[in-house]
């Protein structure tokens, strides 16, 4: 989940802006006696810069960077003691992202997002309020 405000505009053709991002994924492995898990939460501050390519309103196009504390745990508990292993802990990132978002109504539409920080791409829905 991400939220988003204009700050700047009129900063050449585009406008500037600040949110922040939390996002969560998880991944489990079971296979016999052997179960692994691991869960990844990440907390960002993002800032971006809006220039659209092209003269349609619905499609907005931005590029920019976060700030994030990556939370990540890691686990399992494979029979033999030697292959048992766990981590975990807080780093802080620092990431890259690029997408668009096509409004498909004056409120509702769908984005996409290339980039290095929570995921190397992304997909959703989008909403403006």
């Amino acid at each position: 989940m991400s939220v988003e405000k204009g700050l700047v505009d009129g900063i050449g053709p585009g406008v500037i802006s600040v949110g922040g991002l939390l996002g969560y994924k998880s991944y489990s492995y079971e296979w016999s006696s052997y179960k692994t898990k691991w869960t990844n939460i990440y907390v960002a501050a993002r800032g971006a810069y809006h220039y659209n390519f092209t003269a349609n309103p619905k499609f907005d196009t931005y590029a920019g960077l976060s700030l994030a504390a990556r939370i990540e745990n890691y686990s399992t508990d494979y029979d033999d003691d030697a292959l048992k292993d766990s981590y975990g802990g807080a780093d802080l990132e620092v990431g890259i992202f690029a997408g668009g978002r096509y409004l498909l109504t004056d409120k509702v539409g769908v984005f996409t997002e290339l980039g290095y920080d929570m995921s190397y791409m992304k997909l959703g829905v989008t909403a403006k309020f």
